[in-house]
């Protein structure tokens, strides 16, 4: 037999090649072996690899990421399948919302009554289009400020950091699916509640960290401080390239945010519009 994928000949009794080290198939493309496939690379059912992966990073979150970081690579889910996992939720999340829900994406309790963005709707709808992107880009984002923050700490590289921010986040996004929908039904607001998720992702981040880091409570605050205070500067900057490129691309008439501030209060108007908006 020769390897289908670098024409290396093999054995008969090879499952794996030798030199590329892939699996060896000898079974015809079916709806079956599609889902094997399927569940075998991203779940691992068998070993029971997501629910592990799940309840170690509850439990043991040092064993899941500390251990991905130093080689430990078959005991749980891989970081890269546990973001894609859930990124695909949270697509799946967005839809559910849109089709079913959408009075839950209500902002008037955000007090921006007359505010074009609004009205316009484009950015809002923007943000949703681009969702699973944004969630991709902010993972290396946050890995450069947790470096930042742990800057006297050596344990682990900035790809670490990433591998670090990716296990806390998508496990976040997994864990909370379910219960965000059954909030929803219940009549839970879909942007009311992005501010619970944000505690809860904290909390959660510091948990993690204090375990990866074996930090004191006193260090443990510290960090968290520091951490909270490069992400505003961060969140700052995005929101003023927010509305940079709002106006840049005419979604936003300067003049009409304008009117809608003398309307309400002032600049300050403005600048409430742009912190709700950036969270």
């Amino acid at each position: 037999m020769q390897c289908k994928n670098c024409k290396t000949s093999l054995s008969i009794e090879d499952r794996f090649c030798n030199n590329c080290g892939a699996r060896v198939v000898d079974q015809r493309l079916t709806f079956r072996y599609l889902a094997n496939d399927i569940s075998e690379r991203f779940f691992d059912l068998d070993n029971n690899l997501l629910l592990r992966t799940i309840k170690n990073m509850f439990s043991r979150p040092e064993e899941v990421i500390g251990g991905y970081i130093e080689g430990v690579r078959r005991k749980h889910l891989s970081v890269a399948n546990y973001v894609a996992l859930a990124i695909t939720l949270a697509g799946l999340q967005l839809f559910i919302v849109q089709k079913f829900f959408p009075e839950s994406m209500d902002v008037s309790w955000m007090g921006q009554e007359n505010n074009p963005v609004l009205e316009n709707g484009t950015f809002l709808d923007s943000m949703m289009e681009y969702n699973s992107l944004l969630y991709i880009l902010f993972i290396p984002v946050y890995a450069i400020i947790s470096r930042i923050v742990f800057f006297n700490y050596k344990k682990y590289s900035y790809l670490g950091h990433i591998v670090i921010i990716g296990y806390t986040q998508s496990h976040l996004g997994i864990v909370l699916f379910i219960p965000i929908l059954i909030a929803l039904a219940l009549g839970a607001n879909y942007f009311m509640m992005s501010y619970v998720t944000i505690f809860i992702m904290v909390v959660f981040s510091s948990y993690c960290y204090k375990r990866l880091f074996q930090l004191s409570w006193g260090k443990l605050i510290l960090k968290l401080l520091l951490f909270l205070v490069i992400g505003l500067f961060f969140w700052i900057g995005i929101g003023i390239l927010m509305w940079v490129y709002l106006f840049a691309t005419g979604q936003v008439d300067m003049q009409e945010l304008i009117e809608a501030s003398k309307a309400q209060q002032g600049m300050g108007y403005i600048a409430s519009s742009a912190m709700n908006w950036t969270s």
